[in-house]
Parts: structure tokens; sequence; C-alpha cells
């Protein structure tokens, strides 16, 4: 039976669809996995995830969160075997260029894990020193750090299904935001599967980490002006993200890396 990659969202796995899009090897064109079309639900599943997740992560503190991305840390590198024969098989990739997305992902985790802990029990963080707003001081302006409100919309390209998950994932979360993954889903497969073992693991919080591996229909839409998306991809579909009226008009912050390559 066929690998179907289903959507988590709202804290649960959703049932699969009827296949729109099948994962082969690239090598052999061998079937490897298959996706849905559109997710079901997302607006509820985005709310979820900023007052499920985002709750949940904003009660701990930097230390805390440090501590929970240490332990993702530890179960995806209990399984790092398995996620080298995904990224051989799906990516038809050698072992060696497999090492810089897998291990790279993992390294980007423990650095934050470290730098989460040197921020100790705060949960706010003081940016710069305190403007003096008197002449004798009695009047002065802090400005603070907190966590926004809204979720973390992640949006990533084909070749780094495991680094580009968390080099974005990891300060997310360590920052107290929830976190919605859409990986590309020609090598969606990697990136579903650490999600998977991730969630499986009970390391995190209900509604702090979701995947949608299908369509990207609707994902936009569901934004909210509290939200955040990173996108990484081709200048066409950048373009294409800019005009749309959450980012044009409701102003969610968006952050894009883009080249003129051809779509994957």
């Amino acid at each position: 039976m066929t690998l179907f990659l289903s959507n988590y969202l709202n804290g649960e796995w959703q049932s699969p669809s009827p296949a729109a899009h099948t994962l082969t090897d690239p090598v052999t064109g061998e079937t490897l996995a298959e996706t849905g079309g559109a997710a079901a639900g997302l607006p509820q599943a985005f709310a979820y995830a900023r007052h499920e997740g985002g709750r949940a992560l904003q009660a701990m503190s930097y230390a805390q969160r440090a501590t929970m991305l240490g332990e993702v840390l530890k179960v995806l590198q209990a399984k790092r075997d398995d996620y080298y024969a995904i990224s051989l098989a799906n990516s038809g990739t050698v072992k060696n260029d497999s090492a810089v997305d897998i291990e790279g992902g993992l390294f980007t985790l423990g650095y934050y894990a470290k730098l989460g802990a040197s921020l100790g029990e705060a949960r706010t963080l003081s940016e710069g020193a305190a403007a003096i707003l008197s002449k004798d001081q009695l009047f002065q302006s802090q400005h603070l750090m907190v966590p926004i409100k809204g979720l973390a919309l992640f949006i990533n390209a084909f070749n780094f299904p495991s680094w580009g998950l968390w080099e974005k994932a990891a300060p997310a979360l360590l920052s107290g935001v929830p976190v919605v993954i859409k990986p590309a889903t020609v090598t969606a497969w990697l990136t579903h599967r650490m999600v998977a073992d991730v969630i499986e693991a009970g390391v995190l919080p209900k509604g702090a980490l979701s995947i949608v591996c299908g369509s990207s229909a609707g994902l936009l839409d569901a934004l909210t002006p509290f939200d955040v998306l990173s996108f990484t991809g081709s200048a066409e579909t950048a373009a294409l993200i800019r005009s749309h009226p959450a980012i044009a008009h409701d102003s969610v912050r968006t952050n894009i890396e883009a080249d003129r390559s051809e779509e994957h």
C-alpha cells in the first residue's frame, strides 16, 4: 500500500483524501508516496495553532522552550538512518549531499537549544538600554520583545526538506510562536516523517507544530495580521504571494527568499 502524507492540523492527522500528487524516486521512477488536494478547515486549524499552541508555548520560559528543542533534537537523532534512506530515495542525492540537509537541520536545532538555554527563565527580552525621557531620570522608556500572538507559516523549497524545516521552525518555537509547515510537495516525505516522529514523541504542545503536505490552496487566505509568513522558492510564486490580500492589504509580515529558476 502506498504511503499517504496526511496533513496534521488541529492537533490530529487528517484522513487521506484522493491523491493529487505522486512522489517518485527520480532515479528509478518508483512511486514512494502520495499527497492529497487542499487541506480541510484551514481557518479553524490556524486558530487552533494560535490559541492552543501559542498559549502553551508562551507559558514557558526561554530555557524551557530550549529544553523542548533539545528533546526534539534527541527524537530526530535517534531516527537519523531513516531520514537518510528517505532522502536518498526521494531526492535522488548521494549520502554526502543528504548530509548537508539532514545534519544542517539537526545542527540548527542544537544551536538554538543552546542559545535559548543562555536566556534563562525570562519570558520577555529587553531591546537595548532604557531611554531617559526626563532630566531627573524619573521618566524612562524600555522596549520589550514579546512573542507575537499569531503563528508562523513556512512555505519551503524542494531542495532542503530538513534544513529548510528546522532553520525556520527552531527560532520560531524558541520565541514562543506556533509553526505551520508547507514543504515543497515533490520532496515532502522527509519533512513529513520528521514532523510525524516529533508529534508521536509528544515533546511539543498540541498545536505548536502543524504540517500541510498537499496543495497550498487556502493557506494565505487563513492568515491574519498578527501572523508571519516565510517563503523560499521561485520569483514567480513570490510575486503572487506579495500581491495576495493578506500580504498587500492586511500587512501580514513576510520574508521572501526567491530566485528565477523554474518552479518545482
